[in-house]
């Protein structure tokens, strides 16, 4: 996506050293491109001694957590056992969107937690830039201009059908969102929330305090009864579950890694 140009962009660059640059695109990220400095000065509320301080300190943790280009699957061996997440296709905005089974969901340690979470986003975010090379290729062949973007932004679907007391863990879910506005800052589209029990309702009280409001704004609650209405909305019926009233057959994140690294070895950033 071409962000238009701002001047606080330029201060920023200014401020931030040449190392941070290439601890990003060490560790797996596209460096200080102005799309992924306007996306943190936009978080930031375009505070650039905040956004500056804050980038700093997500280059050197993206260095501790994500030795090489990204997390390797040995180490998330046990959470990709439990069938957790999955790759459910893209919205009608190309945004790559992952599937999250509640019911799944056995509590980690919280640090565990976190880099299963940074590798199942890191492969969302390296399947768009993927898909969306993939459509630029494809348009200048054809000599025609592309006729979709994509924003940078992901979509979690939880379908929370099966979620019960052996699914809560407080602080491992705190870590997640702590990692989703300390690391992955805007990144999150909206998140759609499928048939949540009163036990999850309860506990989104509690954790909806650590959320902005921004945040809070993009999460969705829908029912079993209007899921294939409300999810058609943004979604095409072959990039859907079937639970939601698509033909999408949801796709493991570890396989999806693989599509990934098939197409693109180095994991370079296409766009």
């Amino acid at each position: 996506m071409d962000y238009p140009l701002h001047p606080s962009i330029a201060v920023l660059r200014q401020l931030l050293s040449t190392r941070v640059h290439q601890l990003l695109v060490d560790h797996g990220e596209e460096g200080l491109t102005d799309q992924f400095l306007l996306r943190w000065l936009t978080g930031r509320k375009f505070d650039v001694n905040l956004t500056a301080k804050d980038l700093t300190e997500h280059a050197e943790w993206r260095a501790r957590c994500v030795p090489g280009r990204r997390v390797q699957d040995e180490v998330v061996a046990s959470e990709l056992e439990h069938n957790v997440v999955f790759f459910m296709g893209q919205d009608r905005k190309n945004h790559p969107t992952l599937l999250i089974i509640g019911g799944n969901l056995v509590p980690q340690d919280p640090e565990q937690t976190t880099i299963f979470i940074t590798y199942t986003l890191d492969a969302a975010l390296h399947l768009g830039r993927l898909v969306m090379a993939r459509k630029q290729e494809e348009a200048r062949q054809r000599g025609v201009p592309m006729d979709s973007t994509w924003d940078g932004r992901i979509v979690g679907v939880f379908d929370m059908s099966n979620f019960g007391w052996s699914n809560i863990h407080y602080a491992s879910q705190k870590a997640i969102l702590r990692l989703l506005q300390k690391h992955y800052v805007e990144r999150l589209y909206k998140i759609f929330i499928f048939c949540a029990p009163s036990i999850f309702h309860g506990l989104y009280q509690v954790l909806s305090l650590l959320l902005e409001e921004k945040s809070r704004e993009k999460i969705v609650f829908i029912s079993k009864s209007d899921a294939s209405s409300r999810m058609i909305e943004d979604f095409d019926v072959d990039a859907l579950a079937p639970a939601f009233g698509g033909t999408f057959k949801p796709r493991r994140i570890d396989e999806t890694w693989q599509y990934i690294e098939a197409h693109n070895p180095n994991l370079d950033v296409l766009v």
